[in-house]
């Protein structure tokens, strides 16, 4: 799965930048549970559309759907270009 772009949509008054990252293939539960190892991830089978979110120990937040070709991504103020590393390299492993 490839970054394809990434769109921001806000900036948060503590610090925090919204982006929208839009991928080149859809959220599978394999591709969403491989971000697990990077903080506390939870995932909703239940749903309609079932759902993940993650968030790291560095403060990142992330929110897909699956099936879907995008994300929502709440990078933190501080150590912002780590958790946007980390979470773009687990994205792209296979």
């Amino acid at each position: 799965m490839n970054i394809v772009n990434r769109v921001k949509v806000e900036d948060c008054f503590d610090g925090s930048a919204v982006y929208v990252y839009e991928l080149s293939d859809p959220w599978t539960e394999q591709r969403a549970r491989r971000l697990a190892s990077l903080g506390h991830f939870q995932y909703f089978a239940d749903f309609p559309r079932p759902l993940f979110r993650l968030r790291t120990h560095a403060g990142l937040f992330v929110n897909g759907v699956l099936g879907a070709c995008d994300c929502r991504v709440v990078l933190p103020r501080t150590s912002r270009e780590q958790a946007e590393y980390e979470l773009e390299e687990r994205m792209r492993s296979k």
